[in-house]
């Protein structure tokens, strides 16, 4: 016999079972975040939510930052972490360490990342001299697939410049760019004179002179946006521009020399820090309008009209550095103090809000906005 309630109702509902297929299909459509509390809720839940296929058509956006420390005692071993861009919560990211790469990759240093993946560089052979090896390879953590560069002239020099170039909404492709210096004594030590650029679609390097002019100094700087990687040139107000098959150079004119660029909201922004310590001063720009070059000033604050009072966790400095631009919100991280604490500036709000300390003897932090597009290996397509 049924039970019911005096109100006639069973308290006791059944509980519609929805066809896996509806499931998937809705599932596809949450934010990143949900799909990950998603798992908790049943055995087949976790199975859908970790579904390649359901992973690669939900909406992305920016989860967190891994960064890395070397501890001062024992083996110095680069020890790998992820922090939410929120701070709160479960890291979005399960196992920093990347497990999934060989043991002669996971104690690899970040190069750079770029919309999902990584640019790294092992060194569990570190040289001393030049002329040794320094072997790269790109990964994906949330595919957990990864892909050694063949060797190129440029990578086997000490302290290369190599950029990472990826957009997974125009092609499942990658591009390297590695910077070619000038070695003459004569001329300025970081002048560029071309640059090896390696495809994931060929899997080869591909040399292309530098058509900058003469005396051109690229910094490490740099993002991919439009298909075309953009380096700060330092003392020169201008940006540098190569496409991914290095056949157009060029030269975006800027109204003062940039610490910074990134992008967000589907424009280029650039920063510019002046002053010392309390007087800091952080500039924003973003170039409305790309074709005609026309930058305009967002936003301008000053260290103490973020802080205010120095938190104790700064120690002796307010001296801050910009570490990444949210893609879709006017956000700007940075970190601050000697512990390096993390904390976003909305410039909206004018409001600044911890996120994390990442402590002494680490490295950058570097944005990640989960990709799950099947990679296309060396000649697929």
């Amino acid at each position: 016999m049924e039970v019911r309630s005096r109100s006639g109702r069973n308290p006791h509902p059944r509980v519609v079972r929805l066809p896996d297929e509806l499931v998937a299909e809705i599932l596809a459509r949450v934010p990143y975040r949900s799909l990950c509390r998603f798992k908790l809720v049943s055995r087949s839940w976790r199975g859908l939510s970790s579904d390649p296929a359901v992973r690669r058509r939900c909406p992305q956006t920016l989860a967190g930052f891994f960064f890395t420390t070397t501890p001062l005692s024992g083996p110095h071993r680069r020890v790998r972490h992820f922090v939410n861009a929120s701070g709160r919560g479960a890291p979005m990211v399960n196992d920093p360490s990347l497990a999934f790469l060989p043991p002669g990759h996971r104690d690899a240093c970040f190069v750079d990342s770029c919309n999902g993946i990584f640019l790294c560089r092992r060194e569990d052979d570190t040289p001393s001299r030049v002329g040794s090896r320094y072997p790269y390879f790109v990964c994906n953590p949330a595919t957990e697939k990864w892909i050694d560069l063949p060797d190129t002239e440029v990578t086997s020099k000490p302290s290369p410049t190599l950029r990472l170039g990826f957009d997974p909404a125009v092609s499942s492709h990658f591009r390297v760019f590695a910077l070619v210096k000038a070695q003459n004594p004569f001329k300025l030590r970081d002048q560029v004179t071309g640059t090896e650029i390696y495809s994931s679609d060929t899997g080869a390097w591909t040399y292309r002179q530098s058509e900058w002019g003469d005396g051109t100094v690229a910094g490490c700087d740099s993002v991919f946006f439009c298909g075309t990687m953009h380096f700060i040139s330092p003392g020169s107000s201008s940006l540098l521009t190569v496409d991914t098959d290095g056949r157009t150079w060029g030269k975006i004119p800027t109204p003062r020399d940039f610490d910074f660029i990134g992008v967000s909201q589907g424009h280029l922004y650039a920063v510019h820090l002046s002053g010392r310590g309390k007087d800091d001063r952080l500039s924003i720009w973003v170039l409305e309008d790309y074709a005609g070059q026309q930058w305009i000033k967002k936003h301008a604050v000053s260290a103490r009209q973020m802080f205010g009072t120095r938190p104790r966790s700064f120690g002796d400095s307010y001296s801050f550095k910009v570490q990444a631009i949210h893609p879709e919100h006017s956000l700007i991280f940075l970190t601050a103090g000697k512990l390096s604490s993390l904390m976003s500036y909305d410039m909206d709000k004018k409001r600044v809000r911890f996120i994390w300390t990442l402590g002494e003897n680490n490295e950058p932090a570097y944005p990640y906005v989960p990709c799950f597009s099947d990679w296309q290996l060396p000649g697929q397509h």
